[in-house]
């Protein structure tokens, strides 16, 4: 079975392109077969960015895919932009992606945090579901020892994906925990350092 964060080049056949409007801004991402919500943008990413607390400073998209969150959120709110992925080619859409709608980003290629070093005001993920529990846990707790003395982790994730242990894990880890979102078994959570 092909998982979005194991690159194959193979499955690149494909190429179109999405549009999102949200903030009364219009985005535009390309993506390809092999990437993660390739026919049409993650109904749970956009929760995610509706439901965001407005951002300053520095943006870490943590798992970028082709790079929704990032480039909308840095966009909205003018945040300096590092996008993050393990596969390869979703890094290289991403990177498209924002040339495509004028952010500037700087792509890291990194398994979780193995090559990211900075400090970050705000980390956003869409957690890899299929990657398991124990690939999701090492990200929120490294993304701890990344985080500003302010700073906060924010991620999207369904009920039936384990977010009722995800909050006691963000309660095990993070200073505050907020649900900023809940609905049709939807939580979108805020972890403050």
């Amino acid at each position: 079975m092909n998982h979005y964060f194991i690159e194959n080049s193979s499955l690149l056949t494909n190429e179109r392109e999405l549009e999102l409007e949200i903030f009364d801004i219009k985005f535009r991402f390309l993506t390809n077969n092999g990437l993660f919500s390739c026919d049409k943008i993650d109904e749970a990413s956009i929760t995610l960015l509706k439901n965001i607390l407005p951002l300053k400073g520095t943006l870490l998209d943590l798992g970028c895919g082709y790079g929704t969150l990032g480039i909308v959120l840095a966009k909205k709110y003018g945040l300096d932009l590092t996008m993050a992925d393990i596969n390869g080619i979703a890094l290289d859409y991403a990177t498209k992606n924002a040339k495509l709608n004028q952010v500037s980003v700087m792509p890291i290629h990194s398994d979780g945090f193995t090559n990211i070093n900075g400090i970050f005001d705000n980390i956003v993920l869409n957690p890899p579901i299929h990657a398991g529990k124990e690939t999701m846990y090492r990200m929120y707790e490294e993304s701890v020892l990344h985080l500003a003395s302010d700073g906060s982790l924010y991620i999207v994730i369904q009920k039936k994906h384990g977010a009722e242990s995800t909050i006691k894990k963000f309660e095990d880890i993070f200073a505050q925990v907020d649900v900023l979102y809940k609905k049709k078994g939807c939580y979108v959570l805020q972890g403050k350092k």
